[in-house]
Parts: C-alpha cells; sequence; structure tokens
C-alpha cells in the first residue's frame, strides 16, 4: 500500500480508537484524519476528508451504522469501508457486506489482523471472517490498545521496527511447517475477477483442413507474443496458430529422431515463457518458443514411468502409478498407489519423492458367464498435483480433509488448509447425483440410461463409501505463480469454480469458469483450455479474464 494512506475511525468506544489509531500510525504508512462515535458524522468526516478507508466499530448501532455505509458508498465510491462487527449479531456479515462494506473483522482482532484487513480493504480486496462465531471474544479491545501501546513505544526506541510483516492466518506447526488456514469451499471473500462467457478465441473445427482438426488435444499454450501451441495426440505434433487462429507451423511427430515422439505425447503445464516441455515415455523433449527442438531429458526415477505434471526452474514434478494391491478381505478390491517426485533437468536426477499416496480403487464385479466389469468407488478420493516456482502441490486423498500440501526438495513446507470442517461421508442422493452428472453428457436412450443408472447405484451402495467428500478435483499454478484449486463438482447444475491462492497460501476468492471448459493455462486476462462440442470434436478456446491487475 503507498506511503500516506488516510483512514477515518468511528466507533462508540474511545479506547478502542485509540488503540486504533496507535496501531495504525505506527507503521509510517497511514495517517488518521477524523475521529468520530457518531456513524452520521464520520459520513461527514469522509466526504470532506476524502480517506482511503473508513474503519466503523459496528456494535450497538447497527442499523445506524448501516445506514451510514450506505450513504458513504453512494456519495464516495472512492473510499473503502471495513467493519468491526458486534459480536452479538450472528447474521451481521451478509448485512454488512450487502450495505456495501468491503471488510468486516471481528473485536478479538489482534493488532496485525487489522494491519493487515486494512491493507486489504484499502486496497479493493475483501477482507471476511470464516464464519461468524469468529467474532466472538470474551474481552474484545484491551488486548488490541496494548497492542498499540507497544508498537508506539518500539517505534519511540527505533525508527526501523515496524509490526511484524507476513499474514495472520500463517502458523508453524511443531515441526515447522507453515500452516496457512484460509477461506472454505464457499468462497465467501471473492477474488472479484470473472471470466467471459463468450471465447474472445478459438482454435478447431468440425471438418476442414487437416491442422485445425484434432483428436484428443494434450495441452495447450498462448506465447507470450499471442501465438498458441496445440499438442495433438494423434500426430503427436505441435501445431502453431497465430494471434487470428490462422495455422502457421507444426513440429514433432512420431518416431525416434530429435523431437519426435513414440506412442504418446503431452504438454507439460510450464512456468517457463521462452521453451516448451513435451514427454512421452520415460523422456521429456524441450523445444523453444518457434518449436525449434533443443534437447531431449531421460525421466530415470528407477521402479518408475512417470507422467509429468509440470515443469519450472529446471525442474520437472513427476508422479507414477505404482501398485496393484488386492484385499484379503475383498478379493476383488484392487487398489493402485501413487508416488510423487521432483526431478532436476539438469544432471537429470530426483531431488524428492514421497511415496505410497492412496490413488485409485476399484472393485471387479464377476457376472453370470465368468465375464468382469470394474466398478468405481462412488466419491472416490484421489489426488491431484501441480508443480510451480515455489514447489510441488499435492491435494491428497481421503481422510486428508479440505487440505494441500506444498514440497520443496527437504520435504513439506507448508499446509494449505480451508477454514471449515469437511463434507461428511456420501449420502444416497449424493451417490444418485453423481451418477446422473456422469451420464448426463452422453446421448444414450432415456430407458438405457435408466438401466444402467440403476444398477450402477445398486452396486455403489454395496461398496464402502469414502468418510468424507472429496474437495478438490484439479489443481493449477497460473502464469503469475499463485495457485488455483478447481473445487470438486458432482451436480449438473453446479458452477465450475475454482479456488484462488496468492503465493502466501491465502484464499483470496473464487472464479467461476465457462461449463465444459478444460484448462491448460491461467494468464493474466485470459484463461485457455479445451471445449468439446454436442458430436465430441474438440477445440482451444480463450475467454477473457477479467478484472485482473
Amino acid at each position: 500500500m503507498d506511503a500516506g494512506t488516510k483512514l477515518v475511525l468511528a466507533g462508540t468506544h474511545p479506547m478502542a480508537r485509540e488503540g486504533m489509531k496507535l496501531v495504525l500510525e505506527a507503521t509510517g504508512r497511514m495517517t488518521v484524519v477524523g475521529e468520530t462515535d457518531c456513524p452520521e458524522e464520520a459520513v461527514r468526516i469522509s466526504g470532506r476528508e476524502n480517506p482511503d478507508i473508513l474503519v466503523v466499530d459496528f456494535g450497538g448501532q447497527g442499523t445506524r451504522a448501516l445506514r451510514a455505509i450506505r450513504r458513504l458508498r453512494a456519495g464516495e465510491p472512492e473510499t473503502n469501508v471495513l467493519v468491526i462487527a458486534d459480536p452479538e449479531q450472528e447474521e451481521s456479515i451478509d448485512a454488512i457486506v450487502e450495505a456495501g462494506a468491503l471488510g468486516c473483522i471481528g473485536r478479538n482482532c489482534t493488532a496485525e489482523d487489522l494491519l493487515i484487513a486494512v491493507d486489504l480493504v484499502s486496497n479493493g480486496r475483501m477482507r471476511l471472517p470464516h464464519r461468524a462465531s469468529q467474532l466472538r471474544s470474551p474481552s474484545p479491545w484491551p488486548r488490541l490498545l496494548f497492542a498499540g501501546l507497544l508498537v508506539a513505544a518500539a517505534c519511540e526506541s527505533s525508527a526501523d521496527t515496524e509490526l511484524p510483516g507476513g499474514v495472520p492466518f500463517l502458523e508453524e506447526d511443531s515441526a515447522g511447517v507453515r500452516v496457512a488456514k484460509t477461506l472454505g469451499s464457499r468462497a465467501r471473500s471473492p477474488v472479484g475477477w470473472v471470466v467471459d462467457a463468450v471465447p474472445e478465441y478459438q482454435v478447431g473445427e468440425l471438418d476442414g483442413e487437416e491442422p485445425y482438426l484434432f483428436t484428443t488435444i494434450e495441452g495447450a499454450r498462448q506465447l507470450p507474443d499471442g501465438r498458441v501451441v496445440v499438442v495433438d495426440r494423434s500426430s503427436c505434433e505441435l501445431r502453431f496458430f497465430g494471434t487470428d487462429g490462422v495455422f502457421l507451423e507444426r513440429t514433432g511427430g512420431r518416431g525416434e529422431g530429435p523431437g519426435e515422439f513414440r506412442q504418446y505425447c503431452a504438454l507439460a503445464p510450464s512456468a517457463d515463457v521462452d521453451s516448451l516441455f513435451v514427454y512421452d515415455i520415460g523422456r521429456l523433449s524441450v523445444f523453444d518458443d518457434r518449436g525449434r527442438f533443443i534437447r531431449r531429458v531421460n525421466l530415470l526415477w528407477p521402479g518408475h514411468r512417470p507422467r509429468v505434471v509440470g515443469v519450472a526452474d529446471g525442474v520437472a514434478g513427476l508422479e507414477a502409478g505404482v501398485r496393484n494391491i488386492p484385499s484379503a478381505g475383498h478379493p476383488t478390491f484392487r487398489q493402485i498407489d501413487v508416488d510423487y517426485a521432483m526431478l532436476e533437468l539438469e544432471p537429470g536426477r530426483v531431488v524428492w519423492e514421497e511415496r505410497g499416496f492412496q490413488w485409485h480403487r476399484t472393485y471387479r464385479n464377476v457376472m453370470p458367464g465368468g465375464t468382469t466389469s470394474v466398478v468405481p468407488i462412488a466419491f472416490d478420493i484421489t489426488p491431484v498435483a501441480a508443480m510451480g516456482r515455489d514447489g510441488f502441490y499435492v491435494a491428497l486423498g481421503e481422510n486428508h480433509g479440505p487440505e494441500i500440501r506444498q514440497y520443496g526438495t527437504a520435504g513439506l513446507s507448508r499446509l494449505i488448509r480451508l477454514a471449515e470442517p469437511s463434507a461428511g461421508a456420501p449420502s444416497t442422493a449424493d451417490i444418485r447425483a453423481l451418477i446422473e452428472f456422469d451420464y448426463a453428457p452422453s446421448a444414450m436412450p432415456d430407458s438405457t440410461r435408466e438401466r444402467i443408472s440403476q444398477d450402477r447405484l445398486r452396486r455403489s451402495l454395496e461398496l464402502p463409501r469414502p468418510e468424507i467428500k472429496p474437495v478438490f478435483s484439479r489443481l493449477l499454478i497460473d502464469d503469475a505463480g499463485w495457485l488455483w484449486a478447481e473445487l470438486y463438482r458432482f451436480e449438473v447444475e453446479a458452477p465450475v469454480r475454482w479456488l484462488v491462492f496468492d503465493p502466501h497460501g491465502e484464499g483470496v476468492g473464487s472464479v467461476d469458469m465457462p461449463p465444459d471448459l478444460h484448462l491448460w493455462q491461467i494468464g493474466q486476462d485470459f484463461v485457455l483450455g479445451v471445449w468439446m462440442d454436442e458430436h465430441r470434436v474438440e477445440y482451444v478456446r480463450r475467454h477473457a479474464l477479467i478484472g485482473r491487475e
């Protein structure tokens, strides 16, 4: 935040205002330009002083304070509002936000809580408690005033001393791992970014010339100059398209030569703007942004045939399914675990690995005549991973709850936990909704759909269920290094919603994506992904991301 941020304080408790003033002005970055115990007077002072932020004590004068906030937002829209919530009013948060306030903190806040909230709100970002019970405190204001006095004393003794930086949700557990407790899956603190539902760019055709026809797209990326590269599985080609969607050139292809691929190829997500990383079985090929082959790296991870999760700063994140474990109690049960690793491309060695995470579980149903069918476990929770400059991210499986783990070469470095309890075990109604969701895109006749759905429901109810429902279905690192996590969706009408986490691990809100768009890249002002029409023809689409500065 810029130096000289101006604030007006409004509250009925003089000691509270004094404590806040000491805390805020001790930073050297903020100036309190007005104080009052009257909400209406706060509006008049704000109109005269034009502050960056108005801090209002909501307690004891709820209706007057709400009316004042509405007047202020109508007459001085450039002044953002932060509310100190009344601890007796459980439902006050919604009313505060509806009136136009951008932030709300409890009266049990610490000095650091206050500073972080002021920083966020004055910069146009929301700061809300995760649930109203967090607003309660047996002794609301004395510790904030005491903190202000300590800060003032420290600043008198040393001009360079400031309050600790960082964010208030950060903690450290007994093993030295940072824990970020952040917003829940309902994302009550929206980031304020919107993805335009109408694509601004499209590549692909139902019928047309061969370069525009795709089988299965295994990666797409927009390059810094606006060109788009698409990796097609059938041809194992990198196809380049211009800013107008016109085909430019291709490289790659099937074979054993330099820059060619075997049976399979896929584009690895990467933080590198001028290199492209395409992997096949056991190998990673590096191209420049013009499609020229540079080198090939063998993915030497003993006992594994890895998939590349992503590449960042010369390190590849790897995953591999490694086991097929039968259960003694259930002879038809099979479980495949997954291992994760980070591999330095030079000199090609594994620098970190974690083994044995539960991945896929299935039951094999023996049918009359001896044939078998694979029956998946409804709501089975499988890990998902992403690789970024800050490390390797994994959202784990069953019973780990709404948690994302961040690993560095030294091991676990941070946990990102959603500040809400885990959803319980899936109910029968949930399983019905999941089956409806799975079969919704199918063109099968209604009678066939009903018969298959009922058979799957019967078999699913006979199998064990996870103790909690899944939370995340995908992780992705955007071009700025921020973490995005797609929320698990099993209802046809549910939005495609992604939570966004800043580099500190704080959840800053959620963004809804266009339906049926499989994301491959999130840029500063766009999202790029693959969309499939009713004929199951794939297209690459780019949509504008609005509101991200």
